[in-house]
C-alpha cells in the first residue's frame, strides 16, 4: 500500500479532522472542447456537458481560436451541467496553458485572435534571441522554462508589432491582454477582475518563479515594454483564491475558487498531490511530472513548474506554493502512427499488443530514436530525426515497430533517471522507493491500452505502473483546488498496487535486467557519450 491518491474515491479527499463535504464544479478550456462537470461529495464525476471549439490553423505554424466562440462555449457548458437546486456554486477553472489574447476594455470584445499555445508565430523572435546569447539562460533561471514560441511573450510581442493599432490601444489603457481564464473572468465579472493566476503566468515567460511576481527585464528583453507601462497589468493570484469570486451565469451565482492551467489540474486530479509523486500522461506525446512539494528544484534539461499557490494561513502576507519537475516528450502516440504509415500497416492502438505478441525476453537488435518532432527534455534538440539503429535489414514489421513503442517508454525513462541522479542527497524526486517498496508511477491518457508499453515501462523503471485513466481529471483537478490545497495536499486514499488488477503493470525483468536494456537502447540511439548512467531508481530497488 502507497500514500498516493487512489482508490475509488480517488478525487475526494476530507478536511483534516472534518468530514466529506460536497465539491465544486470544475471546467476544463481544452484545445479542441470546454468541458464542464459537477462533483459529487464523494470526489466522483457527476453530471457533465462539453461544447466543441474550433481550431484554425494557417502557414508558418499559426494555430487560434475564437475567444468569444470559446465564452459562449463555456456558458453553454456551464448551463447545462448545473444542478437545478439554487443555491450558489463553487467552480475551478483549468485552461489549455500560453494561449493568449488582446480585448477592449469598454466592450469586452476581443481585439485579436486567442493566439494556441501551439502557435508558433514568435518562433523568429526566440530563434534570434538565441542566436545573440540573449536571455536563455535568464529564462531557464528566473521562469523554470525555456526560450521558445510554445509560451506567450513572444505571441504577445508579434501581436504588438503586427495588429494594426494595438500598440496605440495598450498605451490608451483600452486593450487588456491574458490567457483564457483571465478572459473569462474579466467577462463573467463584468470588468470587475483582471487577473491572471501564477500556474498561467509562469507560461507567458514575464514572471519570476521564486518571487512570483512579475519580471520587469523580462517584459523588456522581449520587447514588451509597453505592456509595463499601461496603465494596467493582470493582478497576480495563487491558482486557488483566498477570497472566491462571486460571478454569474444564466441568472445563477457562482464562486470561483480557482484557477489554474489544464496539465496542472490533469496532474492532481489523477492523482499527483505528494512529494514524490510521479505521473506520465501518454498523448500525442508523452508529459511526464514528478512532484518536488515545497522544493523549487532546479535539474539540468527539465523544467520546473509551479503546481499549485494558495495563500498560507499560517504566515501571514506568504503564498504557499507546491512545485514540480517536468519533461516533454516530444512524440509519443505521434511517433507510432509515424511507424506504422512507415511500415504501411493497418493497426490502431487498440490492435498493438495483438500485433507485437509476446516479449521473447531476447536482447534488442533494432532501437528507434522517437524524435519526430524533434527531442524534448531533457536534450531540446529540434533538428534530431526520427530514426531505427541496428539491424533492420533483418528486422520484422513487428521487430520494428516494437522498439518504437519501447522507445517511448526510454524517453520517459531518461527524463525521469535524470531526475533521480539531480536530487538532493537523500531525496528522491521522483520517489523511487519508500519503506513499503518502489512507489507506483500513475499513467494516463490514450496509449495506456498498450500493455506492451506498460511493461516496457515497468520494467526500465523497476517500479509498478498503475493506471488512473480518467476523461474528467481535468475538471476534478479543477474542483479539487477550488478547496485550499491546505485540506488535501499530502493526503491521500490508499492504492494497493499488489491488489493484481489489470490497471498495474509490474516488473518482469530483473533491476540489472531492466538496467541493461535502458544502456542498450541510449547506446544505440545517442552513442557512449550521450548515455544517462545508471541512476537512483535502478539502485533503490535492487
Amino acid at each position: 500500500m502507497h500514500p498516493i491518491a487512489g482508490g475509488d474515491d480517488w478525487a475526494a479527499s476530507p478536511a483534516r479532522g472534518g468530514t466529506m463535504r460536497p465539491m465544486p464544479a470544475g471546467v476544463d478550456l481544452g484545445s479542441s472542447s470546454v468541458k464542464a462537470v459537477l462533483v459529487s461529495d464523494r470526489g466522483r464525476p457527476g453530471r457533465a456537458a462539453r461544447r466543441r471549439i474550433a481550431t484554425r490553423r494557417g502557414r508558418a505554424g499559426r494555430v487560434e481560436h475564437d475567444a468569444e466562440e470559446i465564452l459562449g462555449a463555456s456558458l453553454l457548458a456551464l448551463r447545462a451541467a448545473m444542478p437545478r437546486r439554487l443555491e450558489p456554486l463553487d467552480l475551478g477553472i483549468a485552461t489549455q496553458r500560453s494561449t493568449i489574447l488582446f480585448w477592449d476594455s469598454r466592450t469586452g470584445r476581443p481585439l485579436t485572435p486567442a493566439y494556441s499555445w501551439q502557435d508558433l508565430r514568435g518562433e523568429a523572435l526566440c530563434e534570434s534571441m538565441r542566436r545573440a546569447g540573449r536571455l536563455d539562460d535568464a529564462v531557464v533561471a528566473r521562469t523554470g522554462l525555456r526560450l521558445t514560441p510554445y509560451y506567450s511573450a513572444s505571441k504577445l510581442a508579434w501581436a504588438l508589432s503586427h495588429v494594426r493599432g494595438l500598440r496605440r490601444l495598450v498605451a490608451a489603457g483600452r486593450a487588456l491582454w491574458g490567457t483564457l481564464g483571465t478572459f473569462l473572468l474579466w467577462r463573467l465579472g463584468e470588468g470587475a477582475s483582471y487577473a491572471i493566476d501564477h500556474a498561467n503566468a509562469q507560461r507567458t515567460l514575464l514572471f519570476d518563479l521564486e518571487t512570483l511576481s512579475w519580471d520587469p527585464d523580462l517584459f523588456e528583453a522581449f520587447g514588451l515594454a509597453a505592456l509595463l507601462d499601461a496603465p494596467a497589468l493582470p493582478a497576480l493570484v495563487p491558482t486557488t483564491l483566498a477570497t472566491p469570486l462571486h460571478l454569474a451565469v444564466a441568472g445563477r451565482a457562482l464562486r470561483l475558487g480557482a484557477m489554474t492551467g489544464d496539465q496542472q489540474a490533469a496532474q492532481i486530479g489523477l492523482g499527483c498531490r505528494a512529494e514524490g509523486v510521479t505521473t506520465i500522461n501518454y498523448g500525442s506525446g508523452a508529459f511526464v511530472l514528478i512532484s518536488t512539494g515545497r522544493r523549487l528544484a532546479r535539474v539540468p534539461g527539465l523544467l520546473t513548474t509551479l503546481l499549485t499557490s494558495w495563500g498560507d494561513s499560517g504566515t501571514e502576507g506568504r503564498t504557499a506554493r507546491r512545485l514540480a519537475v517536468e519533461g516533454p516528450v516530444n512524440a509519443a502516440a505521434t511517433a507510432i502512427d509515424w511507424a506504422i504509415k512507415r511500415l504501411r500497416l493497418r493497426l490502431r492502438t487498440r490492435d498493438l499488443d495483438r500485433f507485437l505478441g509476446a516479449d521473447d525476453g531476447r536482447p534488442r537488435t533494432v532501437h528507434f530514436l522517437p524524435a519526430v518532432a524533434g527531442l524534448g527534455a531533457p536534450r531540446w534538440d529540434t533538428t534530431a530525426r526520427p530514426r531505427f539503429v541496428g539491424d533492420t535489414r533483418g528486422a520484422s514489421p513487428r521487430s520494428l515497430l516494437r522498439a518504437v513503442v519501447e522507445s517511448v517508454a526510454c524517453r520517459c525513462a531518461e527524463i525521469i533517471r535524470v531526475a533521480e541522479q539531480h536530487a538532493a542527497p537523500g531525496r528522491v524526486p521522483g520517489g523511487a522507493a519508500s519503506a513499503s517498496g518502489p512507489l507506483p508511477v500513475l499513467v494516463a491518457g490514450g496509449l495506456t491500452r498498450c500493455r506492451t508499453l506498460l511493461q516496457a515501462q515497468a520494467d526500465l523503471l523497476q517500479r509498478p505502473i498503475v493506471v488512473r485513466e480518467s476523461p474528467d481529471a481535468t475538471c476534478l483537478g479543477a474542483a479539487l483546488l477550488a478547496r485550499s490545497p491546505a485540506l488535501w495536499w499530502g493526503d491521500g486514499i490508499a492504492v494497493d498496487a499488489g491488489g493484481g488488477g489489470r490497471n498495474v503493470t509490474w516488473p518482469r525483468l530483473s533491476p540489472d535486467e531492466g538496467e541493461r536494456r535502458y544502456l542498450d537502447w541510449a547506446t544505440a540511439v545517442y552513442g557512449t557519450e550521450g548515455v544517462t548512467r545508471p541512476g537512483v531508481a535502478a539502485r533503490a530497488s535492487r
